[in-house]
């Protein structure tokens, strides 16, 4: 009895790891013909800010032409993404007194919906996170710092398997501060690649 018991435990295993390996090997050929769950994207941004969020004397002159923009998605569902997306923004400008330096940096997270159609990728997306400006003219230099949403969209299109051009436009909203800074409006422009 001793003998047939222990014999019949390795059989009874024999199902269970023919389908533990099924489940292994089962999804390769499905997934080598979709798309990576991650992507990385990086390119230039474009900032506007009208309404002058670090300092008033950019009254009228409110670009910021020189700027950056990288982030990290993953995929949740086939048409939604968890992302997160880091920019920053410069530009000096010269008074007759003084240069005067500027510059935004945001950090933010949010989600992503996205759907394909051929060759082109649409999305939408709300983030939400933290926008830091700094500003130094005459010696001096102030900061402000806030809490922002930026809800936005964009389009990708795909170049190869793996990397996508992408343009996106996105509305960005910081919010008053404590030492009496109004709300800030601005809109942000990003060209880049995408690799998936």
């Amino acid at each position: 009895m001793i003998n047939g018991a222990s014999m019949s435990r390795p059989a009874s295993r024999v199902p269970t790891i023919v389908c533990l390996l099924f489940l292994i090997a089962a999804p390769r050929p499905a997934s080598a013909q979709q798309e990576s769950s991650t992507e990385i994207y990086g390119g230039y941004s474009y900032l506007l800010d009208p309404g002058n969020g670090v300092l008033a004397i950019t009254a009228g002159d409110n670009a910021f032409p020189l700027g950056w923009a990288a982030g990290i998605a993953h995929s949740i569902t086939r048409w939604m993404d968890a992302v997160g997306e880091v920019s920053g923004n410069y530009k000096t400008k010269t008074t007759f007194d003084a240069e005067v330096s500027l510059r935004f940096h945001a950090a933010m997270a949010g989600p992503r919906a996205a759907v394909r159609i051929g060759r082109l990728r649409e999305f939408v997306q709300v983030l939400g996170g933290v926008a830091y400006g700094h500003a130094s003219a005459f010696g001096l230099t102030t900061s402000t710092s806030g809490l922002c949403l930026q809800p936005g969209g964009g389009v990708d299109y795909q170049l190869s398997s793996r990397i996508a051009a992408r343009l996106q436009l996105d509305y960005r909203w910081i919010r008053k501060s404590a030492e009496g800074r109004a709300h800030v409006n601005q809109f942000h422009a990003v060209a880049a690649l995408v690799y998936r």
